[in-house]
């Protein structure tokens, strides 16, 4: 029993906020610019979820499953919290009648930089929230089935037919794009 509680304390200890940042800071950074609104919002999504992370970090129980699928549950949930921020956003502009959004060179325009397809990454942004989040970590992120539902809360069976269907969607909607 002391064992694994030293086992425990070890894997804690050695997930630090400079180490967290580290390793995962990239990755999240992907799955921001995948699957948020714009350049600034994926600037703000990125920081967010790593602050959360960063803030929760002693809540951390390695007994509870991998750091990864800790962090990716956090990160999900701050992409959720950011798009519903950004759908009341979008509501009180266009009642307000104010469209001046502005664009400045960040993260997302980074990764927009390295897709090659522009219509996918167009089609990609017009996906139901949920899609975009199951496509971005699965492929954005490189999470395996399993690492992508522990992070949105689904088995590996469902989370499979979820990212089958999302695709399905995608391509779709690429099929009607194209000439």
């Amino acid at each position: 029993m002391e064992a694994a509680l030293t086992l425990s304390d070890a894997a804690t200890a050695a997930l630090t906020p400079d180490e967290l940042c580290r390793r995962y800071a990239p990755s999240v950074c992907r799955f921001a610019g995948m699957i948020a609104g714009s350049s600034s919002d994926a600037d703000d999504l990125a920081q967010d979820a790593l602050l959360r992370a960063v803030r929760a970090i002693h809540s951390y129980d390695p007994s509870k499953g991998s750091p990864e699928a800790w962090l990716w549950r956090i990160v999900v949930n701050a992409g959720r919290d950011s798009a519903r921020r950004r759908e009341r956003t979008r509501w009180i502009v266009e009642r307000l009648a104010f469209t001046a959004p502005r664009e400045s060179e960040s993260v997302e325009a980074a990764v927009l930089a390295r897709l090659r397809d522009a219509d996918l990454h167009a089609q990609l942004r017009l996906l139901p929230h949920r899609d975009k989040t199951l496509l971005a970590l699965r492929y954005g992120v490189g999470l395996d089935t399993a690492e992508v539902g522990a992070a949105v809360g689904l088995s590996t069976d469902s989370t499979g037919k979820a990212i089958r269907r999302a695709l399905a969607r995608l391509r779709a909607r690429l099929e009607v794009t194209r000439p």
